[in-house]
């Protein structure tokens, strides 16, 4: 993959460091390629000389594992027809207020 090159659908740079398998929020400097330089904007194109793509098929277990005790916090699932906005917000911030009372005692 070469530096210039784009997205097909989206037209936006293809070789990027959030494109990259070594791309790592957690690692130092978001890389977990020690020898690697600095790069500042991790969304665009860069000479980078460790790029290697990441396999877009591989779900990321971190982000599935996050997501899932997000549902089952807050109960996830589609809303029941008829229900407001306003009226699930009010509901959410009431749970997260006992929730928040219960954690001080």
């Amino acid at each position: 993959m070469g530096r210039r090159d784009c997205c097909p659908k989206c037209a936006n740079d293809a070789r990027v460091c959030k494109n990259c398998r070594f791309f790592d929020l957690s690692a130092y400097r978001s890389c977990r390629e020690e020898q690697a330089e600095w790069v500042k904007e991790k969304d665009r194109g860069n000479f980078c000389g460790f790029f290697e793509a990441r396999d877009s098929q591989a779900p990321d277990a971190k982000v599935d594992a996050a997501r899932s005790k997000l549902e089952a916090l807050f109960g996830g699932g589609a809303a029941p027809a008829g229900d407001e906005p306003k009226s699930q917000v009010r509901d959410l911030a009431s749970e997260l207020d006992a929730f928040l009372k219960k954690r001080q005692k």
